[in-house]
């Protein structure tokens, strides 16, 4: 439909002074006399105009009526236009879910010609009629409630349970195996682990250190902790004298008593003197000093493990 400004206007003025005198009298009707609890039921209103003519129905409460909900609002459709005159259909949804006989409200539309003039029409309300399922009394049982019904567990959803307890059995098999290995010393398919001798260690650790030129760029106490901790790995695996966490003066009467030549401990004593005097009580070690503290090292872990090699040797 057009509807200019001006039609609002007339159509404002027209409905706030609607003459007592009504046109037109008619029925809108349902699309059915009755329902079921529940089920949806169309409010229809036919309109018949001219070309050119606008209208407006007023927009019924919601609800329509005590009992009856408004599931779809009023929505308009043309029919059919012949010689000018045209055919509209407005429909709008309505149920209920209480049993009973409904009287549905009047509804008001307002017609407006191009000329202005303007008709008002009522639409008296039908009856709706809304039932009940109907029960058969003389057969009928009172039964129970029906407990939940049970399906069969399908493998579909079982599997996925299933993988994960796989998963779970598989990681703490893992994290026992590798406590185990790692409290005997071996791989995780429990092969023994290849150690290193400790003088190759030894030597080896003193080699990195050397390239590190620790002292060189004025870390000596960096450089004599990292060669007296190389020894002290050495000397507890290479005679069983606990090293870690003892003073050096302790841990140098114990190796005192072991077959080490007195001129090669003479000079492994110096190394560790003087390290505790840099590391504890900020001794500027010579070049000179620094230079043969490797070398030292080196020759103690050579000399020792030479004879360690003569004493196997002799025991065979």
């Amino acid at each position: 439909m057009k509807k200019g400004l001006l039609f609002i206007a007339i159509l404002i003025i027209s409905t706030a002074a609607v003459s007592a005198q009504v046109d037109t009298t008619r029925v809108s009707r349902l699309s059915r006399d009755s329902i079921l609890i529940g089920d949806q039921v169309d409010l229809i209103v036919d309109l018949q105009l001219q070309e050119g003519d606008g209208f407006v129905i007023a927009a019924p409460s919601d609800p329509l009526a005590y009992g009856v909900e408004t599931i779809k609002g009023m929505t308009f459709d043309t029919l059919s236009i012949k010689k000018g005159k045209l055919e509209i259909e407005g429909r709008m949804t309505l149920t209920s879910f209480d049993s009973g006989s409904y009287a549905l409200p009047p509804l008001l539309a307002v017609i407006a010609n191009a000329q202005g003039k303007t008709d008002s029409l009522i639409y008296r309300g039908p009856e709706l009629y809304v039932n009940t399922v109907p029960i058969d009394t003389a057969t009928y049982v009172i039964k129970d409630i029906k407990g939940q019904i049970g399906y069969p567990v399908t493998f579909k959803e079982v599997l996925p349970w299933l993988l994960l307890a796989l998963l779970i059995a598989a990681l703490a098999y893992f994290i026992i195996r590798l406590i185990k290995a790692r409290r005997e010393n071996t791989t995780l398919f429990g092969k023994p682990v290849q150690k290193d001798p400790a003088h190759i260690v030894a030597l080896r650790d003193l080699e990195k250190i050397r390239k590190q030129k620790l002292w060189q760029n004025n870390k000596q106490k960096q450089f004599y902790t990292a060669v007296t901790d190389t020894l002290r790995y050495y000397i507890s695996e290479r005679f069983g004298i606990m090293t870690m966490e003892r003073p050096s003066t302790e841990m140098l009467e114990d190796l005192k008593k072991q077959d080490v030549e007195p001129k090669t401990f003479d000079k492994i004593a110096a190394l560790f003197g003087r390290a505790d005097l840099v590391k504890f009580a900020k001794y500027e070690a010579s070049a000179e000093e620094n230079e043969e503290t490797i070398p030292d090292a080196v020759q103690f872990v050579n000399t020792t493990y030479v004879s360690q090699l003569e004493e196997e040797g002799g025991d065979e």
